[in-house]
């Protein structure tokens, strides 16, 4: 994770989007790519087995 650069990485997402991205925004969307980065990496370290499969339908709410 050292090297992500999320105000690089917002810059050219949002350059390669054409997004308009105001300076005044980003400290607040390099805090929070930051974060998602450390979330990201502890998810990384869990290890998964053959077992683990993501489930096939998701349904919001209480079944019917």
């Amino acid at each position: 994770m050292s090297d992500f650069d999320p105000g690089a990485y917002a810059k050219q997402a949002a350059a390669a989007i054409g997004l308009p991205l105001h300076e005044a925004h980003l400290p607040g969307i390099v805090m929070n790519l930051g974060l998602a980065a450390k979330m990201a990496a502890l998810l990384q370290q869990m290890p998964l087995t053959p077992a683990d499969e993501a489930a096939p339908v998701f349904v919001a709410g209480p079944r019917k």
